[in-house]
């Protein structure tokens, strides 16, 4: 028995010594990343959901670095992954972030995009205490995150069934539309829209596609008083609506059925929210754009 402990121990001295020798023959060969774009200006537009989304996917990230990643990357695109990583050769940190159509590289200056097709390596050369080096397309990278996360990203970019996969499962949640315009909370809700007029509208329970010319009426809910709604004067002032509630509502109306989606859920303590509460003005605000837009896209029957 003993002596099994000690040959496996060796072998797994001789592993880590064969793999830091092809580690450092790979780092003497190893590119960077090229032709790279300058970042553009950014725009300083918040989508809660989507920034909330980034951080969960890398929390090594801030906000300020989160804002950049969803403002530049287009709407039409999602999210697979997201990955804080290290060019080697340069010590240059990067956000690695795979989507359903781009491999996306970004930093604070440059980014760069790698159509998955151009992906010729992508594997595992070294393992670390907390991190792993990767050997993309002859790039060697250091990249934060545990075995699941980091096996993750190897499949998308190497395996072309598992990607669309993941494609299928992360785009679940826009009913099949490619959004031109999207608002979504940090509580998941919120809707899309498409070219079409198609509107999905999410929560984190459900998330339901109708055309706009399917919508009826659609109501603001400062707990189960409406305060707004499709047939109303849109210019009522934010100061005429009652100044304390407990929860914020949507109640959508179709021609076959209605539902409610939240937009600022009831406080753990039970108390009221108060037009002074910055988490109040926020969800006011968040809720009114949806309105906004609804009267937007359903104008042709607005005063029907």
């Amino acid at each position: 028995m003993f002596e099994n402990i000690l040959n496996n121990v060796k072998d797994k001295i001789n592993t880590i010594k064969e793999e830091n020798i092809n580690y450092n023959n790979l780092l003497k060969q190893s590119l960077k990343f090229s032709n790279l774009n300058n970042l553009p200006e950014i725009k300083k537009t918040i989508n809660e959901g989507k920034i909330t989304k980034i951080l969960e996917y890398c929390p090594d990230l801030n906000k300020e670095k989160a804002i950049i990643i969803n403002n530049l990357i287009p709407l039409s695109e999602t999210f697979l992954e997201i990955y804080y990583i290290k060019e080697i050769i340069t010590n240059i940190d990067y956000w690695l972030i795979p989507t359903n159509k781009y491999l996306w590289v970004i930093n604070e200056k440059s980014y760069g995009i790698i159509p998955y097709q151009n992906i010729t390596t992508c594997n595992i050369v070294k393992n670390n205490l907390m991190s792993k080096s990767i050997n993309l397309n002859n790039i060697i990278l250091e990249i934060n995150g545990n075995d699941e996360k980091i096996n993750n990203l190897i499949s998308i970019l190497s395996n072309e069934q598992y990607r669309n996969k993941i494609i299928i499962e992360k785009t679940n949640y826009l009913c099949g539309i490619t959004p031109i315009y999207q608002t979504i909370n940090n509580i998941s809700s919120g809707i899309s829209i498409d070219e079409s007029k198609n509107i999905v509208f999410h929560s984190k329970t459900f998330n339901y596609k109708y055309n706009y010319q399917d919508i009826t009426n659609y109501e603001l809910l400062l707990d189960n008083n409406c305060v707004l709604s499709k047939n109303q004067d849109s210019k009522q002032k934010i100061t005429s609506f009652q100044n304390n509630c407990y929860s914020i509502n949507i109640r959508i109306t179709t021609k076959d059925t209605n539902f409610i989606i939240p937009i600022l859920e009831p406080n753990a303590l039970g108390k009221k929210y108060t037009n002074m509460d910055i988490i109040y003005q926020y969800n006011i605000n968040f809720a009114k754009e949806i309105m906004s837009k609804l009267k937007e896209l359903c104008e042709i029957n607005y005063y029907s």
